[in-house]
């Protein structure tokens, strides 16, 4: 899923170059004001079937692990996306042929404009520092991306941390108030990924996992998605 949309991203990069110049500023404003205009950021965009959402996490560094306290603290990218079919305007003729500026392919837009998952670590100490603008990339088909960079403190039992084997690590995120006939979060085991990693001297990456889970509770007939990522991390002997 990273990987994908991480070829996605460069092709946007790269090709884009290559037809901004013919798409006007006001062209832009044109589709962020109607993409304004359609947003309804308090009500989840669903049309019958839960809506899908992708959670990836990018591992960047691994900054503080805090034996007694039993908490770790990393930076990483949380890479989420899910789709919002109103906000397409290739199925808009009107608003796509407009100026003839057909060329727009995506846009970058303030989150706050925007219906945004409400997916959290659950296990996390205090809500994630956000280290990076608040910024979302909407494009054209309605596919909405938001990546943001975080700095994450979460509990973990750190028993066996300077042992061999070293200790698993869990960060559990799931949707705080929706359950999964009305979010169907995804990841796969390939969405845990350490491409900008940055070594430690202090500590050991054995491995990264992901793990999908659904859960019923007593309380309720619903699913309830969560995703884990687990780090192996040991102490550098």
């Amino acid at each position: 899923m990273v990987r994908s949309l991480f070829f996605a991203c460069t092709y946007i990069f790269i090709y884009g170059n290559s037809v901004w110049a013919s798409v006007s500023t006001e062209a832009i404003r044109q589709r962020m004001e109607w993409v304004r205009e359609n947003a309804e950021p308090a009500l989840i965009p669903i049309q019958g079937e839960p809506l899908n959402v992708s959670l990836a996490l990018d591992l960047s560094a691994i900054r503080e692990v805090d034996i007694s306290r039993g908490e770790v603290e990393i930076l990483a990218v949380r890479n989420i996306g899910w789709k919002n079919p109103s906000f397409s305007w290739l199925e808009n003729e009107s608003l796509y042929k407009k100026n003839g500026d057909n060329n727009i392919h995506s846009f970058s837009m303030d989150i706050k404009n925007l219906w945004t998952p409400d997916i959290v670590a659950f296990n996390a100490v205090h809500a994630p520092e956000l280290l990076s603008p608040p910024i979302a990339n909407v494009a054209a088909d309605g596919a909405i991306f938001y990546a943001p960079n975080e700095r994450i403190r979460f509990r973990c039992k750190l028993g066996s941390f300077e042992s061999t084997e070293g200790t698993n690590c869990t960060l559990k995120y799931g949707s705080w108030t929706y359950h999964g006939l009305l979010i169907h979060l995804t990841a796969n085991k390939n969405d845990f990924t350490k491409w900008n990693y940055e070594e430690d001297e202090r500590f050991d990456l054995l491995g990264t996992y992901v793990e999908s889970e659904t859960k019923y509770y007593p309380c309720c007939t619903e699913p309830y998605p969560d995703v884990k990522f687990i780090l192996n991390i040991r102490k550098k002997s």
